[in-house]
């Protein structure tokens, strides 16, 4: 005999837990029937075997972009086929392979099975389902549109997952390129510079500006490089600090949008996803304050969400939302025009998604012409460092030489 945990529903429909002793799972479901129990879930109890340790890996699994796509087009799919909410979520406990996003669904499965809504049992799991995929299933259970939002979703997270691939693709080159420079540049200073140094100092010549600046930079790379660690480790530390503020966040997210090429690309692709989100709540059914409202803190910025948040108390007073857009410095007149349009047709929600696929067609061409115009930057600064290491270098070399032939 063994012990089995239950979930059951009595005649009434109220939720009965507990604990039964019984010789398998058939049994105890006949008994929990005699009881006039309806049986939801029946669970053996294995004692010890709960301490087993997950197995190797499975402690630096997470769930992916690629596996929360995979799950909102499936649970859409399936829901549309006229599938029951539990069903469908069991049929993907089975099928997705992330064995983490796994255990997530089967308990999102059961608090649905205990009567809990999806948006609910989703929200239980923040570091997984954001506050604005749940906002939206929210949305379209009450509007009865959940297939729709889900395809809607899964769009979003593709279309996000697709911009950062991009972006990484990119800043590969780029990313290669300084850290072959950092590494040549330490190798140098440790094991190149030092030769040099000695040798020069063996004799009485004066040595060029270049050069002592190099030998100065050098000895106090070896001597003092705890010194230099310990800085850099401390303004680290100070930086993170001030930006896990909320006014060091604000600031460091403002000035992330001024950065030369990387700021006009990130705010490009904020504006898309603002339009995006926001139709895509406002389709749902979402009063507009509210849509507002998870779409400051969707906007991943917190510089524009705080744009966001004024317009929303501007909304709340009777505003048109085109009027106090068109007072921030984030929208652009394009964005403010679109919307304004919608507005006065009431189709805010196509024009929203029209100024949606526009920047996704500018955060597009301005990634694909990225590598184009960090090359020739980093062309110049390769050029610049070379430079100035073989004049560093070479030029007490002639000096020497001049000295010999005399």
């Amino acid at each position: 005999m063994a012990y089995f945990t239950y979930r059951a529903r009595d005649r009434n429909g109220a939720l009965v837990t507990g604990r039964i002793e019984g010789a398998s799972t058939e049994e105890i479901e006949a008994s929990l029937d005699r009881m006039g129990l309806i049986p939801i879930r029946v669970r053996h109890e294995r004692g010890l075997q709960r301490l087993k340790l997950p197995a190797p890996g499975s402690l630096f699994k997470r769930v992916t972009d690629e596996d929360l796509i995979l799950f909102s087009r499936q649970l859409a799919t399936l829901f549309s086929a006229g599938i029951p909410l539990t069903g469908a979520l069991h049929t993907l406990e089975e099928q997705m392979e992330n064995p983490e996003f796994v255990k997530v669904i089967r308990d999102v499965r059961e608090a649905v099975e205990e009567g809990s809504s999806l948006a609910s049992a989703l929200a239980r799991h923040p570091k997984v389902f954001s506050e604005l995929y749940t906002n939206m299933v929210e949305a379209g259970e009450t509007a009865g549109i959940l297939d729709s939002v889900l395809d809607r979703l899964a769009f979003m997270l593709e279309k996000n997952a697709e911009n950062r691939s991009k972006v990484k693709s990119a800043t590969l080159y780029p990313k290669i390129v300084l850290t072959a420079i950092v590494v040549a540049v330490i190798i140098l200073m440790n094991f190149v510079i030092p030769k040099f140094a000695r040798l020069y100092s063996s004799f009485d010549v004066p040595l060029p500006l270049p050069t002592r600046m190099l030998i100065a930079v050098s000895n106090a790379f070896a001597s003092y490089w705890y010194i230099a660690a310990a800085l850099i480790a401390a303004a680290y530390l100070l930086f993170r600090l001030h930006a896990s503020t909320e006014r060091g966040r604000y600031n460091l997210d403002r000035l992330l949008l001024r950065v030369p090429v990387f700021g006009p690309l990130m705010l490009k692709s904020i504006l898309s996803r603002f339009a995006r989100v926001l139709g895509s709540l406002y389709r749902s059914g979402l009063p507009i304050l509210q849509s507002l409202d998870i779409v400051s803190r969707a906007v991943e910025n917190r510089a524009v969400a705080s744009a966001v948040k004024t317009v929303e108390e501007e909304v709340r007073l009777g505003r048109d939302l085109s009027e106090p857009m068109s007072r921030s410095p984030f929208f652009p007149p394009i964005v403010v025009q679109m919307v304004a349009v919608g507005e006065q047709t009431g189709n805010l929600d196509e024009m929203l998604e029209k100024v949606a696929q526009y920047y996704d067609r500018e955060v597009d061409a301005t990634i694909r012409n990225l590598t184009t115009i960090l090359e020739p930057v980093l062309l110049l600064f390769i050029f610049a460092a070379v430079l100035f290491l073989a004049l560093s270098i070479f030029l007490p070399m002639w000096d020497l030489l001049k000295i010999v032939r005399r």
